[in-house]
Formats: C-alpha cells, sequence, structure tokens
C-alpha cells in the first residue's frame, strides 16, 4: 500500500514538473540549472569521490586545479542535461530539431535505403536526452530503442510515450534479439548506447581506454556480426549552452571482416578521442572502471542497459543471458 502511494506522488510529481518547466523560458532554465550544479556539486556532493576517481584516471597528467575545473564543469553539463530533458516532454519536434541538429543522417540512410538495417552505437556526451528524440525523423526508417521495464507503471507508459514521439519504437529490453531477428531485413535502426560497465566480468570485451584495460558492454560487436549489420559510431557535442549537433562516423561496414572485439576496440577509441576534447561533456558519475580484469571475484550490480533516459529508469538487473547492450539508465 505504501509503495503504491509512493509510485503515485513519483508520477504525479513529475508531470507536475514538467507542465512547470513546460512555462519556463530558457533563460530562467539555465539558471536554475546553476543552481542545482551548485547543489550537487558542494552540497550534495553527489559522487564526487566517483567523478573524481574517474577523472584522476583518465588524466593522470592533469593537476589538481585542472581535475576540480573538469569536475565543476562536468556537474554543470549534467544539471543542464536534466532540466533540459524535462523541458524537452512539452517542446516540439521542430524545436528539438532546432536545438540538436543531425549533421550527416545520409551515413545511415544509404544502407536503409537498401532496406539494411543498422546499428547505431551512442555514447553519454552531451545531450544523450536531445539526440534520441531528434535523430528519427532524420533516418530513412523505423528507429529502435529498448525499454527496461519499472514497478511503476504509470511512470513507464509516460516515459515511454515521451520517448516516442518523435518516431522512436520502443520494446523491453528483453525482446531486442527476437525484433532484430525479426527485422534483420528492414529499414532499421537499432540504438545502443554502450559506454558503461557490464554486469558480467565473463561476458565483457576488454579493450585499452585511457592507457587501462577496461570491460566493455559486448552488445554491438555481437549482434552486429550476429546480424551483419552495420555499426555506425555517434556523438552528440554541445556547441553552446542549450544547442547541439550529432555526428556520425562508420565503424564498419561489414562486422565479418573486422578483427575479434575491434568493433569494440573502434568503439572505445572513438569515444576516448571525443571525450579527451571535451572532457566536461561526460557522463563521469558512474563507476566506469568498478570492474576489474583480475583480482577481484565480486561481480557489480550493473547499469541499467540501453539507455537513453537515465534519469528515470529503474528497475530489476537483467536475468542471466539477457542482451548487455547499454541503454535507460
Amino acid at each position: 500500500m505504501y509503495f503504491c502511494a509512493m509510485q503515485r506522488i513519483a508520477y504525479f510529481s513529475l508531470r507536475i514538473v514538467i507542465v512547470l518547466f513546460r512555462w519556463l523560458p530558457f533563460r530562467a532554465l539555465y539558471i536554475l540549472s546553476d543552481g542545482i550544479a551548485f547543489l550537487l556539486c558542494h552540497v550534495i556532493r553527489y559522487r564526487k569521490n566517483v567523478i573524481a576517481d574517474n577523472l584522476q584516471r583518465a588524466f593522470p597528467e592533469k593537476t589538481k586545479a585542472e581535475i576540480r575545473d573538469i569536475t565543476r564543469e562536468s556537474y554543470r553539463s549534467l544539471s543542464d542535461v536534466l532540466v533540459e530533458t524535462l523541458k524537452s516532454f512539452s517542446m516540439s519536434v521542430g524545436a528539438l530539431t532546432h536545438r540538436c541538429r543531425p549533421v550527416n543522417p545520409e551515413l545511415l540512410n544509404r544502407y536503409l535505403d537498401r532496406n539494411q538495417p543498422v546499428i547505431l552505437a551512442g555514447t553519454h556526451l552531451g545531450n544523450w536526452e536531445y539526440s534520441g528524440l531528434t535523430m528519427p525523423p532524420a533516418f530513412h526508417g523505423i528507429t529502435i530503442g529498448a525499454f527496461k521495464p519499472l514497478r511503476n507503471k504509470k511512470m513507464e507508459h509516460f516515459l515511454n510515450l515521451a520517448r516516442a514521439k518523435t518516431g522512436m519504437e520502443m520494446v523491453r529490453m528483453d525482446d531486442v534479439y527476437r525484433v532484430m531477428r525479426l527485422r534483420s531485413s528492414e529499414a532499421a535502426v537499432f540504438l545502443l548506447l554502450a559506454d558503461q560497465s557490464p554486469s558480467s566480468r565473463k561476458s565483457a570485451h576488454w579493450v585499452s581506454f585511457f592507457g587501462q584495460q577496461t570491460a566493455f558492454l559486448p552488445g554491438v560487436d555481437v549482434l552486429s556480426r550476429k546480424f551483419v549489420c552495420p555499426v555506425v559510431y555517434y556523438r552528440t557535442e554541445r556547441l553552446r549552452r542549450g544547442f547541439y549537433e550529432i555526428v556520425f562516423e562508420e565503424i564498419c561496414s561489414d562486422p565479418n571482416a573486422m578483427p575479434e572485439k575491434g568493433i569494440t576496440r573502434a568503439y572505445a577509441q572513438l569515444l576516448e578521442r571525443n571525450i579527451r576534447q571535451r572532457p566536461e561533456q561526460w557522463l563521469w558519475s558512474h563507476r566506469r572502471w568498478k570492474m576489474k580484469a583480475v583480482g577481484h571475484v565480486r561481480i557489480p550490480r550493473s547499469f541499467l542497459t540501453l539507455s537513453l533516459f537515465p534519469f528515470f529508469s529503474r528497475g530489476k538487473t537483467s536475468p542471466p543471458g539477457s542482451l548487455q547492450t547499454t541503454r535507460w539508465k
């Protein structure tokens, strides 16, 4: 009874916040974001030790002052993503596309025009929420994203409607493999965010990332080979506050011509390059190096997989043998 009441409170609270954000101009939105960033950084200290540890691992050459600067800016970036996501629920497709523009979708459309599905491997750079909403109208085919079921079914239904408003087709995470098998000859884009830590050490792909052997989710590599899908990487880069562009880069046209773990390795190299260019725009608050290659037997709890909206998704961890590709955190 108590749990059901809390679910209803959470659902109606979100709806109220979204209504308030609908009438909030962007100038006021970013004043609010600055306040949230200050609270997260200096008062709540949200995962501050995790962020500091990740930055020190990634940039051992940087001074303490430089690490503090990146930390402060990363909180600002995170709070911007939060308020922009809340604002996006009430924005039109045109308004969203104006603020987050796909630059070269023809890279994918040349495959889609031949009814060939594509795996689109993304990251938690810039505003990954905006990109999930603005890419589907640019593609010559359906865009498919997976969601992890929530206990709060009202919240789940509402969020999935919002995610689908620009053409994204939502499927349960456990159904992704089945859907790919059924639609392997259609013009479809399978959107996977693959830059977070996997839940299984046994199935993880271990590749070099910032000079360290790092566990990556194997889904992009494994699924592309299974269904012979080209793999395209994309990044969402903040041009100025509130405005982004999405740039696509091809990883491979024939996955079976790539060496073992070569797709994962290429993805990690592109991700590292982009993070080094704009380190404050990546999501440093997740425990990226929590899994050790050797000498550590505890299997850590997984972050949610296949995520576009990490702020709102919560659920049970995946059962053994389920698809290990990232989606809603």
